[in-house]
Parts: C-alpha cells; sequence; structure tokens
C-alpha cells in the first residue's frame, strides 16, 4: 500500500516510513534515559555542559515522540499529514531554540561563579555511549528524511547531531577541568548553545520561507 508523501514527488516506501517511526522510538527511548541521567549528575557535580548536554537529550525525546506519532499515523492512513509533519518540524525547532538559549544561559551563570565541577565515571560514561549512540541516530535520522521527504526528521538528525557534538564536549570539558581549566565546561556550553540556536532560527526562517529541503 502506497503512502502518500506531503512534499516532492512520488509517495515513500511504506518500509522506509516504518523505518523513521522506529528510528524516532528508539531516539525517544535512549534520549529520554540519558538525557535525565546526564541532568542529575550535572546538577549534582555543577556541571554546565552535562546538564545542558541532558536536556538537549530531553527535548530531543520530545521532538521524536512527535516524529513517531507522526509517522505511525502515516502508516495507519496510509498518506503522512501535511499538519502533523509541521507540528512535529516545530516541536524540533522551538525545542532546538530553548535548548540553545538555556545552554547559553546557564553556561554563562557558570562563568560568572568560576567554581570548580567535579567529574564522575558515571558521567563520562555516560556522554562516551551518547557520543557513539547519537552519532548513529543522527545518520539514520537524515538518510531517512530524505526517503521518506520529512524536513521534521532532518532537523531532529541537526538536533541529534548537536547532542553528540554536546556528548563530545562533555568529555573534553572533563578532561580540562582535571587539569584546571575552569572555564572550559561553561565555554563549551555556551558554543554549542549558541550553535542550537544558530541551526534552529535557520531552519525556521527556510520552513517559514517554503525553501527547507530535505
Amino acid at each position: 500500500m502506497a503512502i502518500g508523501r506531503h512534499t516532492g514527488s512520488g509517495p515513500p516506501d511504506p518500509a522506509a516510513v516504518h523505518a523513521a517511526r522506529t528510528v524516532s522510538l528508539q531516539s525517544v527511548a535512549w534520549t529520554l534515559v540519558a538525557g535525565s541521567a546526564s541532568i542529575a549528575i550535572g546538577v549534582a557535580q555543577g556541571s554546565a555542559v552535562l546538564t545542558a548536554f541532558g536536556a538537549i537529550g530531553l527535548v530531543d525525546a520530545v521532538g521524536s515522540a512527535a516524529l513517531a506519532h507522526h509517522f505511525h499515523h502515516g502508516l495507519r492512513h496510509a498518506a503522512l499529514a501535511d499538519h502533523l509533519e509541521r507540528l512535529a518540524h516545530r516541536v524540533v525547532l522551538a525545542g532546538l531554540l530553548a535548548v540553545g538559549v538555556g545552554a547559553m544561559a546557564a553556561g554563562a551563570v557558570r562563568l560568572a561563579a568560576d567554581r570548580a565541577t567535579e567529574s564522575s565515571a558515571l558521567g563520562t560514561a555516560i556522554a562516551a555511549a551518547s557520543l557513539l549512540v547519537l552519532l548513529v541516530l543522527c545518520r539514520r535520522k537524515r538518510r531517512l528524511a530524505t526517503e521518506v521527504g520529512s524536513p521534521a526528521l532532518r532537523s531532529d538528525g541537526f538536533l541529534s547531531g548537536i547532542g553528540a557534538a554536546q556528548a563530545s564536549v562533555t568529555l573534553g570539558g572533563a578532561a580540562a577541568a582535571s587539569v584546571g581549566l575552569r572555564w572550559a565546561d561553561p565555554g563549551a556550553a555556551m558554543v554549542l548553545g549558541a550553535v542550537a540556536v544558530a541551526v534552529g532560527a535557520w531552519t525556521w526562517r527556510a520552513e517559514r520561507a517554503g525553501t527547507a529541503t530535505v
């Protein structure tokens, strides 16, 4: 049974839509667990970058949940609904902007406080595992976004990519803090926050102008 497509020519493969729903559900599961744990550890340790990383994960989970619903609806009704695509896309983009601003603010406060950041083996392990998992999710989301014609899934892939970058910065920040570079952790959080805001704002403008492509 063919599934109608909201953009471009020709219907996407139902198997691709099923795969898009699956990767969205996998993203929800991973980011809920890793994000919640990262926020808890980050708050306990006073780590701005680990907390921001966890927040990006939770926002990614919300966006992925909206996408999972979108693709589930498409499989049930043999058509990808335009209104669900737009809704999912805006959830993801709003999350990018909100997390970006929050990360920059948290980093600035942390930098002003100039307090030492504790590191833990658990936090480092979560960041290392997230780096690998989010890179895989990012790649799969962007590939499937092209197959099903979903700018929302493509943007969610960007969010996963930013999460992977945040994980790598978290690992670097822990190493830098261990040698006395206190500014590294909050500075990294501010940089990643700025990237998230820039990507979200650019994609939002592109969508409103009708030029968002996959």
